[in-house]
């Protein structure tokens, strides 16, 4: 995943707060930050140590998660209770980080490695076309994120919309 902004986590931070109306003299006599350290994180104006986060979080009633990712399930891994939300988020992790991109058909020897000794068995055959479907999908969508109102919107829906898919397979337990 990428690196969040000062801005943008001062933005959560200041969403969360106005969810509940709830004033920043208020979240300063939950957390005792000062209203004007307050006022700073949410402008973005200075970096929120991780003390002052979970101080933050435990006081709007959210997860750190949620203020760092937007929502606990965008975590790179997480301990999410459905496989499918769990798989897209690790392939959308290893997208973020450029691990996994989708190679044109001439290009597809590039990356195959003759010197293996071992074979390693990945299971999940049985998502590939879903997963081959989400990585030319987000693909897609960073050549034209700037077209959508809502992106991160956008880019949430294809995940949960990959997730559903996967969580419709049976999966076999071993």
């Amino acid at each position: 995943m990428k690196e969040i902004s000062q801005v943008e986590l001062g933005k959560r931070i200041r969403s969360a707060r106005e969810k509940l109306n709830m004033s920043q003299y208020r979240l300063y006599e939950k957390t005792k930050i000062s209203t004007t350290q307050i006022s700073a994180y949410e402008n973005g104006k200075k970096n929120i140590g991780l003390h002052s986060l979970a101080k933050i979080a435990a006081a709007l009633n959210i997860t750190m998660d949620e203020l760092y990712y937007g929502q606990p399930s965008l975590k790179p891994i997480n301990t999410a209770s459905n496989d499918g939300e769990l798989i897209v988020n690790c392939i959308h992790a290893l997208y973020e980080k450029e691990v996994v991109r989708a190679l044109p058909h001439e290009k597809q020897n590039d990356f195959v490695f003759e010197q293996v000794s071992l074979t390693y068995r990945i299971g999940f055959r049985m998502f590939v076309p879903i997963l081959d479907d989400l990585v030319l999908k987000l693909e897609d969508f960073e050549k034209e994120k700037g077209s959508y109102p809502d992106p991160e919107g956008f880019k949430n829906q294809l995940l949960a919309s990959a997730a559903n898919q996967i969580n419709a397979i049976p999966v076999k337990r071993h």
